[in-house]
């Protein structure tokens, strides 16, 4: 099969990643290839080349104040593109409304993952097309297919994201320290984390790129003692090193998290979760790999990941295999074949 692949195209698909949509898009244009499929992935220039990657944009104009004009001639440019190159299916996984709004009368079908809550373009969009015949839409969680149904006219599925086992193999061998990873931004509740760490006098390593440097002076700077670690912006290997002495990996979002991949990227290491009960967090776990916190406070998280901590690294990673990036990528070739 012949696949168009459209990347949310701001950042890089490109170790180390900025977030759960990079690092998504890349494992999976990486399992379509050693799937025997040609894909063409369009995305920022300075994207992993070994994704036959075709970039329009690089850095340039990211940071001027009338991006946005610039955003829509590259999704324009990605468009002409793909009509012109006899692709079977195109898979879009951008944020942008552009490739709703073309994949109406396009010649090929025109597969979305939805990766953001409703928000102003996308939903416009998605609502005023959604029923159009030749538009196909995956969501990565039955939590998140509820926030978008009043807008789809019922055409989705869903098909959990899911990660490479072999990548994060089980190396959990102590409970030495709380961790967490991810954006440093408010909507992430890293503070609370960090409360809750102090709570339970409990010391804390956490990395993940930052994204909101004033939250992070007012928010986390203050709070962090000699205890707490932040380890910066680490590329995947590194994030696995660090679970080995993982006690648990607590999750305090401020948002209905779509999915939250670094959950499931922990629980293949072998590190059980402690959760605020929010977006897909309660679909991802069982009783043997995570534990939910009973209110969206720093008491009740501590309680969460106490009674998390013994949890035994083995059968949390049996759960993890649930969520494997071989199982995902079988379940898009298969709705694509389905749909074509």
């Amino acid at each position: 099969m012949k696949i168009a692949v459209i990347a949310k195209t701001r950042l890089p698909i490109a170790e180390p990643f900025r977030g759960g949509l990079e690092a998504f898009t890349h494992a999976l244009c990486k399992e379509y290839i050693r799937l025997g499929h040609k894909i063409t992935l369009y995305a920022h220039a300075d994207s992993d080349p070994e994704l036959n990657v075709k970039g329009f944009y690089g850095d340039a104009y990211r940071e001027n104040v009338y991006f946005e004009i610039y955003e829509n001639d590259e999704y324009l440019s990605i468009i002409e593109d793909i009509e012109e190159n006899n692709f079977d299916i195109v898979h879009n996984n951008s944020t942008h409304e552009l490739p709703i709004l073309w994949g109406v009368k396009a010649s090929i079908p025109v597969v979305t993952t939805i990766h953001t809550p409703p928000i102003s373009k996308l939903k416009a969009a998605i609502k005023i097309c959604s029923g159009s015949k030749n538009l196909h839409f995956v969501v990565p969680s039955k939590s998140f297919e509820a926030t978008w149904q009043p807008y789809l006219n019922d055409r989705s599925i869903v098909i959990h994201n899911g990660v490479d086992l072999n990548k994060w193999p089980l190396v959990r061998t102590s409970r030495d320290y709380l961790f967490w990873f991810g954006r440093i931004v408010h909507a992430k509740g890293l503070d609370i984390v960090i409360d809750t760490a102090h709570e339970l006098n409990m010391p804390l390593k956490f990395a993940g790129p930052l994204d909101d440097q004033k939250y992070f002076d007012e928010q986390i700077s203050p709070r962090m003692t000699e205890n707490d670690t932040y380890l910066g912006h680490l590329k995947q290997s590194d994030i696995q090193l660090h679970m080995r002495g993982a006690a648990a990996l607590a999750n305090a979002v401020r948002w209905e998290e779509p999915f939250g991949l670094t959950n499931i990227e922990a629980m293949s290491s072998g590190v059980p979760l402690a959760g605020f009960d929010r977006g897909a967090f309660r679909e991802l776990i069982n009783a043997e790999s995570g534990v939910v916190a009973e209110q969206r406070n720093v008491k009740s998280l501590a309680k969460a990941i106490e009674a998390a901590i013994p949890l035994e690294s083995g059968k949390v990673r049996r759960h993890a295999e649930t969520f494997s990036l071989s199982m995902m990528a079988e379940r898009y070739v298969n709705y694509f074949e389905e749909v074509l």
